[in-house]
């Protein structure tokens, strides 16, 4: 009995000293490496590590910022360019069902909630979907200088056309408080349909012979109005029409362009920059270019400095305004 508890008594003595040796293990396994170690948390960041940190993400976002703006701008191109394109199906559309005539600019009849009918309630019935004639690219300043327009079907029951013909239109009751606007594009009124006195005419589709290479209708900057010292557009100077970079044979009504003057740029150094002071001319608006629909159905973007010289000679020409296609024709 004596033997048999020794053996018992070894036995238990054994298992308690593996057991303090794997607890001593587990003690050493979970120890900090150093004596520094023990004295901070092991969670957390350090002062210098924070700043770190946000130094690289301060980073990341400089150069993510502009990559971001420059996406977003090519997509309001490609949205405006889209819309372009609803209009020249609608001008197109207008025309063959007017034997081949295309709109006037703008109505010399009736004012109702201060508006009128212009080109785009002409050619509303044909793509009735307000958002396609509002350019994506307005900036603030333009917002608030008047370059949108209502719609003239918010302010009235009667149709535009028979608003026009009979100087006449009935007001809806009540007003709409936010009516629809239209704006940022322009006409190109001196060939396809000008409403004024003395030059009135609706331009024909057997007038144009070069239609891929004639504007319909564009991105436009509007008027200074004859100031250098205004903003184009201000006041709403002719930014629902865009004028050619010479006045056309026809005329404006008023001179060389919609709010008058002569030509202006028109040296044998045409400037791409040119400052215009009457002229309403086409809106570098998407990443340095103007988007303009042509007759044909397509629209593009161009620099202004191509779509005023026609036969790239580096002079101003009506090339791809006066329907023919030819860069000495006005």
């Amino acid at each position: 009995g004596l033997h048999v508890g020794v053996i018992a008594g070894e036995h238990a003595g054994e298992r308690y000293e593996r057991s303090s040796r794997r607890a001593h293990t587990r003690r050493r396994t979970h120890e900090p490496a150093c004596s520094l170690c023990r004295l901070r948390p092991l969670h957390g960041f350090t002062l210098i590590e924070l700043l770190v940190v946000i130094s690289i993400i301060a980073l990341l976002v400089g150069i993510l910022l502009p990559a971001l703006g420059a996406a977003r701008e090519s997509a309001k191109g490609s949205q405006s360019l889209s819309k372009l394109r609803q209009i020249a199906i609608a001008l197109s559309t207008y025309s063959a069902e007017r034997k081949g005539y295309f709109p006037i600019h703008s109505s010399t009849g009736p004012s109702l909630g201060g508006t009128k009918p212009r080109w785009a309630d002409y050619l509303f019935p044909f793509v009735p979907d307000e958002r396609a004639y509002l350019s994506p690219n307005l900036d603030g300043r333009e917002l608030g200088a008047g370059f949108t327009k209502v719609f003239w079907h918010q302010v009235s029951s009667t149709g535009a056309e028979a608003a026009e013909a009979t100087n006449a239109g009935f007001a809806l009751s009540p007003m709409p408080s936010d009516p629809k606007r239209h704006g940022g594009y322009g006409y190109n009124f001196q060939y396809l349909g000008n409403a004024r006195a003395g030059v009135r005419f609706n331009g024909r589709d057997t007038q144009i012979t070069s239609a891929s290479s004639t504007v319909g209708v564009g991105d436009v900057t509007g008027s200074r109005n004859g100031s250098s010292g205004n903003e184009p557009g201000d006041g709403g100077a002719a930014v629902y029409a865009i004028d050619p970079p010479l006045g056309s044979a026809r005329g404006s009504g008023k001179g060389s362009y919609y709010e008058g003057g002569s030509d202006e740029n028109d040296g044998s150094n045409y400037a791409p920059d040119f400052k215009y002071v009457w002229r309403s001319a086409p809106a570098e608006r998407n990443s340095g270019s103007a988007n303009m629909a042509f007759i044909d159905g397509h629209a593009q973007s161009m620099r202004r400095s191509e779509v005023d010289d026609h036969n790239s000679d580096g002079k101003a020409d009506n090339g791809y305004w006066n329907g023919w296609g030819d860069a000495n024709r006005n």
